[in-house]
């Protein structure tokens, strides 16, 4: 009886040492193909001519560009150096506008390959964006060693060249190619109806800041208006305590009894204020009847550390894409332009445009506060 139970048990040991066997052979089995499906897959991925290079138009992780060159045929060029997340500078000199970096860096993150170009059409895109095209040159912080969680020894890197060719024929596309293939494609973000090009253009106005003052409220000290043909009009707003004060610049007489909303309305707009454009080609005749004369306006803003920065604004003639109906028109309109002025800021070398309803908040006499002739 013993002897049955040692051979039953013996046996009953080897059955499960076989199954044992059989079970890990199966897995050994599984694993290897599996093993080699991945490696087909990875090889077949690194392998293909088609979509890896097509798909790469487009930068992922924009947070990580440092900077990025923009340049044509013509000699134009410009360097957009990030300082700060919110502060870029062109050329290592003038600010960036801030939209203009963020629109250009959303263009690189959301633009994808709308359709690759038949390669019979290839001879002639390229030839037409080898004589017009923008450079588009990015780089990125990126680690010496980068090893799954191990990132050691970080530095900046040149990672992609995009040349940025014209617009397509529907005006839906932009030709583009990227440096390392022949092979140039049609680039487009989806749901945007448009054309890329004007994102990537080399021309400094386009990239300069354009703003004069940006401030928040509660820095703001004080805000004082010069109307130099107007004297009696000039007024200072000022913060005392925990409150502004409005005092008359002819007189120094303190005024309580002003509306307390258009006053909100005229600090706000120091929170963010730009400029329309950079004046070209100013006739001789607009620097000798304008400029000659005292300006219109004089605004000076003081933030609570005590630096201050003036803006001084003058009429600009007649432009001939101001609309004015034909009731409204006379000699006035015939002669000034109703919708821009010309103005000089400090800390900005060149004459600005500005547009009316842009400043309509801050150009305004002090009886426009209150009521100056019940006083």
């Amino acid at each position: 009886m013993v002897l049955f139970e040692n051979n039953f048990v013996s046996l009953q040991s080897k059955s499960i040492k076989e199954m044992t066997d059989k079970i890990n052979k199966r897995n050994i089995v599984i694993i290897a193909a599996l093993v080699v499906m991945i490696a087909a897959v990875i090889i077949v991925l690194s392998t293909r001519k088609t979509s890896t290079l097509r798909q790469d138009i487009n930068i992922s992780d924009v947070e990580t560009i440092t900077r990025i060159s923009l340049s044509d045929k013509d000699g134009n060029r410009l360097m957009l150096t990030k300082i700060a997340d919110s502060l870029w500078t062109i050329n290592d000199k003038d600010t960036a506008s801030y939209y203009m970096i963020k629109t250009l860096l959303t263009t690189l993150s959301d633009m994808r390959v709308r359709e690759p170009i038949p390669k019979p059409a290839h001879k002639n895109i390229l030839a037409a964006m080898s004589g017009q095209r923008t450079e588009v040159q990015v780089y990125q912080q990126r680690h010496t060693i980068n090893l799954w969680f191990i990132h050691l020894f970080k530095k900046e890197k040149l990672t992609k060249t995009i040349y940025v060719g014209a617009e397509t024929q529907d005006n839906m596309g932009t030709y583009m190619l990227v440096k390392g293939t022949n092979e140039p494609v049609v680039a487009y973000i989806p749901h945007f109806r448009g054309y890329l090009v004007t994102r990537f253009l080399p021309y400094l106005d386009l990239w300069k800041s354009h703003n004069i003052f940006k401030y928040n409220p509660k820095d703001i000290a004080s805000i004082r208006v010069d109307l130099p043909k107007q004297s009696k009009e000039s007024f200072e707003l000022y913060r005392q305590d925990n409150t502004f004060k409005l005092k008359l610049l002819s007189n120094g007489e303190i005024l309580n009894d002003f509306d307390t909303m258009k006053v909100t309305a005229l600090i706000s707009s120091f929170m963010d204020l730009n400029y329309e454009t950079v004046a070209k080609d100013i006739s001789q005749l607009e620097r000798d009847t304008i400029f000659a004369k005292e300006p219109n306006f004089i605004i000076t803003v003081k933030d609570i550390k005590g630096k201050s920065r003036s803006l001084k604004t003058y009429v600009k003639l007649y432009n001939p894409n101001s609309w004015v109906s034909q009731n409204d028109k006379t000699d006035f309109y015939e002669i000034m332009d109703i919708d821009r002025m010309y103005a000089i800021a400090d800390g900005i070398k060149d004459t600005l445009v500005l547009q009316f309803f842009v400043m309509d908040n801050i150009l305004n006499p002090a009886s426009y506060y209150f009521d100056l002739k019940e006083r």
